[in-house]
């Protein structure tokens, strides 16, 4: 129901009806009006996401990211999509636009009263992609300002279009498509060139592009393109649309497109795709002549390997190619030392980094090399000024470099420097200014929908509200991250850290140290020996609520040591901070010098934050710190507090919701990850299923892909048989990743599989069978005990025997036998040291054996001995019976001992 529809004054109140629940967009009365913020009025995304949720819809990542897009958060729009979604079988997302006819005749029915100058307006609006008065001005032929000011207004209040600053406007993309619908083609091509001769006066490049791409001219946009591409690749996203629309015909004559894919591919973290096509670009180098590529390839292929995290081969080969590169080609040269000056840096060799990255900076300056040099000031904060604990110049740099990347409109070197920000501002504790980047970087990740930002933004994002002890927000950041911090170990190490500093705000102090423990284990292979210390610390700090003094101070010593070595100061402060405390427990020697280096260190460099970051520490000794006069004393979080939980060994701490996959093979199967379990029950594809267990089951060799499809597919042709492996397979990754079992659990090398061992994970089978070989050991040097403390770790773990519902299975049978034979031979141990000592625990033990083995003379013998022992003749006699008729029966022989005979015939039981 539409009310008060009025074309000079329109403002819509929507009731609720079963088919569209729109609600209310805008209300005001004639004299009295009351205002709603436009912001209030639209959902961010995560409120979409919220809302989405709540249907009965499932929508990807990328779908939602265009849902939001094309709604621009207005609910109305929302709605009428959602409902639709909901009530119609929508077999492709892409048609959900095209298909909507209710929402052409809401928007239809709005535009209908306007005038035809706004309507022309409008059309023509539709067809542009950024909307800028003055461009408008000069295509409708307008000689004032006030005119065309006027019609603007017009159009804004009446929410046809929205303002994205004070200079230009856009139009909501559904309201865009509906609009654009109506054009006949030859009538968009005559606007569009109209339009593209405007933008040609006004040399803008972005909007010649979008011009020409909408003419559909493919060869005109190409050569554009190759002329414009230095600044028209900045905008990733636009150029990542029209390069997939390409024709594959089209790349194959036109070589220098996969090195601008590669390029784009970079920005989306898409190493391997990108070094796929520069290969491809250097195989064919002779049938290009773009001076740039020519000079480039070279350095982009290293600077795959660079994001690949492979540093020692980016050296390697980059002081190779350095050989070749002409002193005046000082862009290539830039470049490269940047490469080379941060892969030194990711070593931990800081004097090779500064000084390839002064080189790279040097040339910047003297060959005015806007391009670069924003990345060198990044770099320079980042892996030089940071480290060295320089914060006041890392600031600085980050901003400058910041202020570069917008003024060139570079998004991807925005959505860095944001979120590099984001991060200085957490841990310098300037929270707000922290908010401010992060919102700038979600607002990146929504423009360009760039799947690789969410782990990113998610990540940061739970650390921000970690500090801000906003701990159900932070949870749920942690959880929408989980499905995509694997992307990298980058990200996974960051995950992982900010995991446990959530865990330590909650008390989970046993769960937050095993994790930072992850943390650092990743982060080794990726972090340089100074960037690994912040890791090192919250392991010191947790170390130190867990009452394990002695293992702090030993982890500290070394922390202080590398940080001294390397100028870390920072580092060294935070370092100190921890050691003051625990010298305060030890009554050390070296506790006065420490608190004067300290204290230096603090007031030198403006350092009050390292205060604020270890609360319950500095409240622990706040008496002893001499805080610098001029600064401002920080206040201190009293939430967290030192509680001194008691722990024996914290290596081997089991946490009481697993952070990391549990399987479990014995019994039924079972994954288990955090509060998420895995049954066979809950398993559609059961083939995938019985090829996981296999996999586990073999968790120590590669198993050949013919071994695999021998044993689950032996009937059919081989290259079904294979793509049925392939799925298998895929479904295998698909359906665990929600328990965290993602890609990598499940290697692949050359046509052969294999669990991978060098994930963290917890396996039944392998601990039964270490359990027992650690047994055998002990037992064999006389040490009983400890033996069987293991036999019994390993019986327990046995439980109802190895993948019981497999026991047919040819695959599984070697294993099941292996398995219960090991089990036979542990309760026979178990047995022998039992039956002097304790014979009703002997009788369990030899009772079990002989239900899974009945056949057992030895065993046997052992029982009927041991109820004679007992005094229980009469039920002696009557196993004899029992045992004598089964053996006639199933191996057609009496069961005969020397020892049983003379019983029986004492006994005349024939």
């Amino acid at each position: 129901m539409l009310l008060n529809f009025i074309p000079q004054n329109v403002h819509f109140l929507f009731t609720t009806n079963q088919e569209f629940p729109i609600p209310l967009t805008k209300f005001a009365m004639a004299n009295n009006v009351y205002t709603i913020q436009e912001e209030e009025l639209k959902f961010s995304f995560d409120e979409l996401k919220n809302y989405i949720s709540t249907k009965k819809i499932n929508l990807s990542e990328d779908n939602l990211l265009e849902l939001y897009q094309l709604t621009d958060g207005i609910p109305t729009f929302i709605n009428i999509l959602t409902t639709y979604i909901e009530t119609i079988d929508l077999k492709k997302y892409d048609e959900l636009i095209d298909s909507a006819k209710k929402i052409d005749e809401y928007i239809n029915l709005l535009t209908e009263v306007l005038s035809e100058d706004l309507r022309e307006y409008l059309k023509v609006f539709s067809l542009m992609n950024e909307i800028e008065p003055k461009i408008c001005k000069a295509y409708f032929n307008l000689k004032s300002d006030e005119k065309i000011h006027e019609s603007f207004e017009k159009l804004y209040d009446l929410n046809m279009i929205e303002k994205k600053d004070p200079h230009y406007y856009y139009m909501n993309e559904i309201f865009r498509r509906t609009t654009s619908k109506g054009i006949g083609e030859r009538e968009k091509i005559h606007i569009y060139q109209t339009l593209f001769n405007i933008y040609q006066k006004e040399q803008d490049y972005y909007g010649q592009f979008h011009c020409l791409l909408n003419m559909k001219d493919l060869e005109k946009v190409y050569d554009f393109f190759l002329n414009h591409s230095e600044l028209l690749i900045k905008d990733f996203s636009i150029i990542k649309k029209w390069l997939d629309l390409i024709p594959t015909s089209f790349f194959s004559n036109n070589i220098e497109l996969y090195y601008y894919r590669g390029v784009i591919e970079e920005k989306y973290s898409m190493f391997d795709e990108a070094l796929s096509d520069y290969r491809l670009v250097k195989d064919n180098i002779h049938k290009i002549s773009n001076k740039s590529i020519l000079e480039n390839i070279d350095t982009q292929i290293i600077g795959i390997y660079w994001h690949q995290e492979k540093y020692e081969k980016v050296i390697e080969m980059g002081n190779e190619l350095l050989k070749s590169i002409p002193n005046e080609n000082y862009q290539s040269l830039t470049s490269l030392y940047n490469l080379l000056g941060t892969s030194y840096s990711y070593l931990s060799k800081l004097d090779e980094g500064k000084l390839y990255l002064n080189k790279a900076m040097e040339l910047c300056e003297r060959f005015n090399f806007t391009e670069m040099k924003p990345w060198l000031l990044n770099n320079l904060a980042y892996n030089i000024f940071l480290i060295e604990g320089n914060l006041e110049s890392a600031e600085n740099f980050f901003i400058k470099s910041l202020k570069s990347f917008e003024d060139s409109k570079d998004l991807y070197g925005k959505a860095l420097l944001n979120a590099n920000l984001t991060d200085f501002y957490i841990e310098t504790q300037k929270y707000e200014k922290a908010k401010e980047h992060l919102e700038a970087f979600e607002s990146i990740y929504l423009e360009t929908k760039n799947i690789a930002y969410l782990p990113v933004l998610k990540i940061l994002q739970a650390k921000l509200e970690v500090e801000k002890k906003e701990l159900k927000s932070a949870q749920k950041s942690l959880m929408e991250a989980e499905n995509y911090y694997s992307r990298s170990k980058f990200l996974q190490a960051n995950y992982y850290f900010v995991q446990s500093l959530y865990l330590l705000k909650k008390d989970e102090l046993k769960e937050s140290f095993s994790t930072v423990e992850k943390a650092i284990k990743i982060g080794k292979t990726i972090f340089n020996e100074y960037q690994i210390l912040n890791f090192e610390l919250q392991k010191v700090r947790l170390l130190i609520h867990l009452k394990q003094f002695e293992k702090a101070l030993s982890y500290i010593g070394k922390i202080i040591q590398i940080a001294t070595e390397g100028k870390a100061k920072s580092i060294l402060t935070q370092a100190l901070l921890l050691k003051l405390f625990l010298s305060k427990s030890f009554n050390l020697s070296s506790y006065n010098e420490d608190l004067k280096t300290f204290n230096e260190l603090l007031s030198d460099n403006n350092y009050q934050f390292i205060l604020q970051k270890y609360p319950e520490i500095t409240n622990s000794i706040e008496d002893l710190i001499e805080i610098n006069l001029e600064a401002k004393t920080p206040s201190l979080d009293t939430s967290l507090k030192l509680r001194f939980e008691a722990s024996p060994e914290i290596s081997y701490l089991e946490s009481k919701k697993a952070l990391y996959p549990k399987i479990y093979l014995f019994g039924e199967f079972r994954l288990v990850c955090g509060d998420k379990v895995l049954t066979m029950k809950k398993v559609r594809n059961q083939k995938a299923l019985e090829l996981f267990k296999f996999l586990t089951l073999n968790y120590d060799q590669w198993i050949i892909q013919d071994v695999i499809i021998e044993n689950f597919w032996p009937n059919l042709p081989f290259e079904k048989s294979r793509q049925s492996l392939y799925v298998a397979l895929h479904d295998i990754r698909k359906r665990f990743q929600e328990f965290s079992l993602v890609e990598e659990y499940i290697l692949q090398k050359n046509k052969n599989y294999k669990f991978n061992v060098n994930k963290v994970y917890y396996l039944d089978y392998e601990d039964f069978i270490l359990h027992f070989e650690e047994g055998n050991k002990l037992f064999k040097n006389k040490q009983y005990l400890k033996a069987k403390e293991h036999y019994l770790k390993a019986k327990k773990l046995y439980s109802y025997g190895l993948l019981p519902s497999n026991i047919y299975d040819d695959w599984a049978i070697p294993k099941i036998e292996d398995a219960e034979k090991s089990y036979l031979s542990i309760l026979a141990i178990l047995y022998s040291l039992e039956k002097e000592k304790d014979i009703v625990m002997a009788e369990n033990y030899l009772d079990e054996y002989l239900r899974i083995e009945p056949f057992a003379d030895e065993m046997n013998i052992e029982y009927i001995n041991l109820l004679l022992k007992k005094g229980e003749r009469k039920k002696a006699l009557d196993y004899y019976k029992y045992i004598n008729e089964l053996y006639k029966k199933e191996l057609g022989t009496a069961f005969n001992s020397k020892e049983i005979n003379y019983f029986v015939k004492e006994f005349q039981i024939y």
